[in-house]
């Protein structure tokens, strides 16, 4: 138990202060609670180091299965000696982001952020509301700009009231415009502490079959790269990156085996001093970049060679 709470804070103090030019931590994301601990020894070894952190989330299905996978999740990652990085809804299927600003769910988060206390996570990095400028998730601001600011805000003021937190705020679009513009969606300095940035290796323009014009393209892309670069130093917020990754889509849009996405994903955040990245090395419906499994053999001795040092 004192060995666990030393590693959490000197995880805790490195992300509070990344070195210029150095890696940023090491995170994963390989499923959820359990599903996700019990694969950790196995990506572990063939990282050849261990973790700094992991990515979870919360389901937006309803309150009660939000609550009862929290349960669940935060029972599986007690005791683990990495940080935790929480995906947490801003709203429920159901819900409305001017009922969230207006406090009607003040005890949902409540209850939140006291089982994360509770369960020895009290330093938990929360994605409050994630890629919240896509049309993809409950909590999307694109119908209610100005009810999304005031839920993100008010419902910050809850989790940081909870006795014992020391709760991590990451304010995190997806890459590129979305339905809105990112910025006009920044809730305030204030409530946030992080910029997070999602980017998987995909598109959809004939031109970027080239690898070298499509990193451009993710540099120069409005919102993307440079913008979120530029935005974070204006804020003087550190830049985090929770989701990442290079696979394959269903529908043939993600480029697979690319480690020249690798290579220069790890440039951009030494050059900007991520405080971590959370590699997405999971199969999900929509997007497989999975290459611990030996599917994406460049990909994984790049990421080796740039981030398991």
């Amino acid at each position: 138990m004192v060995r666990t709470a030393v590693m959490i804070a000197l995880a805790a103090s490195a992300l509070a202060a990344t070195p210029a030019h150095a890696n940023p931590l090491m995170y994963v994301y390989k499923g959820a609670g359990c599903d996700g601990k019990d694969r950790l020894p196995r990506y572990q070894g063939v990282m050849g180091r261990k973790l700094d952190g992991v990515s979870d989330f919360l389901s937006a299905e309803s309150w009660a299965q939000l609550h009862s996978g929290a349960q669940w999740a935060m029972t599986c990652w007690q005791n683990q000696p990495v940080r935790l990085a929480l995906g947490v809804p801003l709203v429920v299927k159901g819900g409305t982001l001017s009922s969230a600003a207006a406090g009607e769910y003040d005890a949902e988060f409540r209850k939140i952020g006291e089982l994360l206390v509770a369960k020895g996570r009290a330093n938990t990095v929360i994605r409050l509301g994630w890629e919240f400028n896509g049309n993809w998730y409950a909590w999307s601001a694109e119908k209610d700009p100005v009810s999304f600011v005031g839920a993100f805000r008010h419902v910050v003021g809850v989790l940081r009231a909870v006795p014992g937190q020391h709760f991590r705020i990451v304010w995190n679009p997806s890459l590129g415009t979305g339905a809105n513009p990112p910025e006009s969606l920044w809730p305030g300095d204030d409530v946030v502490d992080l910029v997070g940035i999602d980017i998987y290796n995909q598109s959809w323009r004939p031109q970027d079959s080239d690898p070298a014009t499509r990193w451009q393209g993710y540099l120069t892309a409005n919102y993307g790269l440079n913008w979120v670069a530029r935005f974070a130093l204006t804020h003087h917020k550190p830049i985090v990156v929770p989701e990442w990754g290079t696979g394959t889509r269903p529908d043939g849009h993600g480029y697979g085996d690319d480690p020249l996405f690798i290579h220069n994903m790890a440039a951009w955040m030494r050059a900007h001093r991520v405080a971590y990245e959370s590699y997405w090395d999971f199969t999900a419906s929509d997007y497989d970049s999975t290459m611990s499994a030996g599917k994406f053999p460049l990909a994984l001795a790049a990421y080796k060679a740039e981030f398991a040092q």
